[in-house]
């Protein structure tokens, strides 16, 4: 019975060389390859693969991405074995992708040989850490304890602005709350999380997901929640 695949990933270049890389492996078979995470859903259903290679964030406005797209897999297909390569390299992230339930994890500097090394072990049932993957995890002495804003060096201001940000408000909102300049509240978001080691706004939301960091309120609306391009400075 031969191994079958899902590839899901938004860039086709890197779709094709994986696919050249495991169609020469006997056994497996590339069941379908997909470009966004509302597709790789449907098609973990539609084909029931053994095996996903998947990006960890995929542009699609309708579904869920990066840590809430792994735990849908692990939620809905436990028995599917992720391995997500992606040019990520926050060692935050890559710990909370593998904690989020990944099996393996490479990143897309990877020899695609190493790839092929992944799948194998990851249908024994083993998990895999692509070596590139491997010495950023090791080079890195980033880490944050939920509660413990201090042990991180996060002023108390920052703090705050934090916690507002991350339960939906936006900078805007939050300097009317405050009291303070839109600059002076972008100024101290922007310094938590360099401390906190996320270079952009989906890596905080989603290491706030994995650490149970205070989220945007349900109801908020996206566009609130992660605020508006003027106000990522």
């Amino acid at each position: 019975m031969s191994l079958r695949i899902l590839l899901a990933d938004d860039h086709p270049a890197i779709t094709l060389a994986v696919r050249s890389q495991l169609r020469g492996q006997t056994g497996w078979e590339i069941c379908a390859d997909v470009r966004n995470s509302a597709e790789l859903l449907q098609a973990a259903r539609a084909f029931r693969p053994d095996i996903v290679v998947t990006d960890y964030h995929m542009p699609c406005g309708t579904a869920s991405d990066g840590i809430r797209l792994l735990a849908n897999l692990r939620r809905h297909h436990p028995a599917l074995g992720v391995v997500v390569l992606t040019m990520i390299t926050n060692p935050l992230v890559l710990r909370a992708i593998l904690n989020a339930g990944a099996h393996g994890l490479l990143l897309k500097d990877s020899q695609l040989d190493e790839l092929v090394t992944a799948i194998v072990r990851v249908e024994r049932g083993l998990r895999f850490v692509g070596e590139s993957a491997a010495r950023v995890l090791d080079q890195s002495g980033a880490h944050y304890a939920p509660g413990r804003a201090g042990a991180i060096g996060l002023s108390v201001r920052e703090s705050e602005v934090l916690r507002l940000y991350l339960s939906g408000n936006s900078v805007t909102a939050i300097a009317g709350q405050l009291c303070r300049s839109i600059k002076t509240i972008s100024r101290q978001k922007n310094s938590a999380m360099r401390k906190l080691g996320v270079s952009n706004e989906r890596e905080l939301f989603d290491f706030a997901a994995h650490q149970g960091l205070v989220l945007p309120r349900r109801d908020a609306p996206l566009a609130s929640a992660y605020g508006s391009p003027s106000e990522w400075l």
